[in-house]
């Protein structure tokens, strides 16, 4: 039940990460994008921490993982407004 936290936890800083991008106008896709670029350098971090620490952010990055893929499938089953 323990490790819910630090995934939650991951899944809410990618969630903020995506409403900041979003509130600077940039579309969908490239608040998309950088919700994927925040996730990969926080696996990057953990690699390069190792050993204790480097495990408990890997599975923050779970959770930022987890928000790109919701995200993700949320947008491609969304129909877009088609502009003439």
């Amino acid at each position: 039940m323990d490790i819910f936290i630090p995934i939650g936890l991951g899944f809410v800083i990618n969630l903020i990460v995506f409403i900041i991008s979003k509130s600077l106008k940039q579309t969908s896709d490239r608040s998309l994008l950088i919700c994927l670029f925040a996730f990969l350098a926080v696996l990057v971090t953990s690699f390069i921490i190792g050993s204790w620490l480097g495990m408990g952010i890997g599975v923050i990055s779970l959770g930022m993982l987890i928000f790109v893929i919701l995200i993700g499938l949320v947008i491609a089953i969304i129909p877009r407004k088609k502009v003439i």
